[in-house]
């Protein structure tokens, strides 16, 4: 009998969507223990912050998971304007190892579909970055 053995790491909990918060709270970190997981409060107001070692468990007044839990990943990094596009590139994909990032040439004709596993970083003559990289 053959066995295998998983080397990714949980990072999305939509089974849990339904139970009680702080039950979920306690079976993510039980899942995925490099991340700290914790409740809030539906309409609560949090920072914006984006942390992969952090799971939001957003619950209802009855304390109720309403949304999936996930591990928070970034999608933009408007920070990365005037760098280095070969930089930026790799910036990206530390902080994000779910997306592949390359530079792409302003003015270079792309196509016009969406991906959510994909960012181009957009750089002029000099290869320093001119816009906003964002997933897409």
């Amino acid at each position: 009998m053959a066995s295998s053995t998983s080397t990714e790491t949980k990072s999305s909990w939509p089974e849990l969507v339904g139970t009680k918060g702080e039950e979920a709270a306690a079976t993510i970190i039980k899942e995925n223990p490099s991340v700290k997981a914790h409740t809030v409060n539906e309409g609560s107001f949090v920072t914006f912050d984006m942390r992969r070692d952090r799971v939001r468990v957003w619950i209802d007044e009855r304390g109720i998971v309403t949304k999936a839990p996930k591990i928070e990943t970034k999608s933009s990094w408007p920070e990365l304007v005037g760098t280095k596009g070969e930089e930026a590139a790799a910036t990206i994909i530390k902080e994000n190892p779910s997306v592949k990032a390359h530079t792409v040439n302003e003015g270079s004709l792309v196509t016009c579909d969406i991906r959510h596993d994909r960012v181009r970083v957009w750089i002029d003559e000099r290869g320093v970055v001119t816009e906003a990289p964002k997933i897409g």
